[in-house]
């Protein structure tokens, strides 16, 4: 961990940001485990870290954060969770490192994703304290797309809340070819804006937009009590924003319900799709140039 600290520290440094290491430390906790299926599990302390790249803006009192976890699972490589994620962190403090932004821009590689969350909890507190406004874009296995027929596992009984988007997957038979966009109702801005760019730059069949069925009026308090399925869209960093009332959108490949090499030792570097890790890297590119107003 130390190693990929310096190595994030050192490519964010040369795109021209305002670079730090933001330690944190969390004492008596519950957390889970970063092996087997992820277990709960209590520590009595734990330290890690968050490396922050800030653009700061005009605006003083609102950002936009992209983040990307860098830990991962024990045992695994971890290319799709979450190397390749980091690695569009990276390239995207170049692209947009000579642009100016109303608001301040920030770029967050997280720590103890895997444990739940714990980076993005710290981040978020920090970020409470310095901004009035907050919005979030978090990366989280995005890279891994399948184009053969029956590769996306198809959760049919979300039909009648997703009715386009399974008609969609079923027009493509089923294979694993998309993104996916979850958002819940207060980030339906953010992820429409990221969608926009996802078309334009992989095509208008690439993005599908899923709201976190747990947010629905009415309907979402029934399905967290009567349906499993629906903690799904709350398993990575994103879910301490949402808590915090922060907008935010998750981009993700769907991990597990695509991926046979999620968590496994064959997640390695030759099963990623780099054209769409490039398509994500433009389309949030576009979102920010909307959302944090390129000036």
């Amino acid at each position: 961990m130390k190693m990929a600290e310096r190595l994030i520290l050192d490519d964010l440094s040369g795109s021209g940001w305002g670079v730090g290491r933001q330690a944190f430390s969390f004492a008596n906790v519950v957390g889970a485990l970063d092996y087997g299926y992820g277990e709960p599990a209590g520590y009595r302390k734990l330290d890690g870290a968050n490396i922050v790249a800030t653009k700061q803006g005009s605006d003083l009192k609102n950002a936009v954060v992209v983040i990307a976890h860098y830990d991962t699972r024990r045992d695994t490589p971890g290319a799709d969770d979450n190397t390749a994620s980091v690695a569009a962190l990276l390239e995207l403090s170049r692209m947009i490192g000579e642009e100016d932004f109303r608001q301040t821009v920030i770029l967050c590689a997280t720590d103890m994703e895997e444990i739940l969350s714990f980076g993005a909890r710290a981040l978020v507190e920090n970020l409470r304290s310095h901004y009035d406004r907050v919005a979030a874009i978090n990366f989280e296995t995005m890279a891994f797309t399948e184009s053969k027929p029956h590769t996306q596992r198809p959760e049919t009984t979300f039909g009648p809340l997703y009715r386009g988007q399974i008609r969609r997957m079923a027009l493509h038979d089923w294979a694993g070819d998309f993104t996916m966009i979850i958002y819940r109702g207060a980030s339906s801005s953010l992820a429409a804006t990221f969608c926009a760019g996802l078309r334009l730059t992989a095509g208008v069949e690439v993005p599908l937009l899923f709201r976190d069925p747990s947010d629905l009026p009415v309907l979402g308090k029934i399905l967290q009590r009567t349906t499993p399925f629906v903690r799904n869209f709350s398993r990575s960093d994103h879910v301490p924003f949402w808590q915090a009332g922060i907008p935010a959108i998750q981009i993700t490949d769907t991990a597990n319900f695509r991926n046979p090499h999620y968590h496994q030792p064959t997640d390695l570097p030759e099963t990623i799709d780099y054209d769409r890790l490039a398509d994500i890297v433009g389309a949030t590119a576009y979102a920010l140039g909307a959302t944090a107003q390129l000036r």
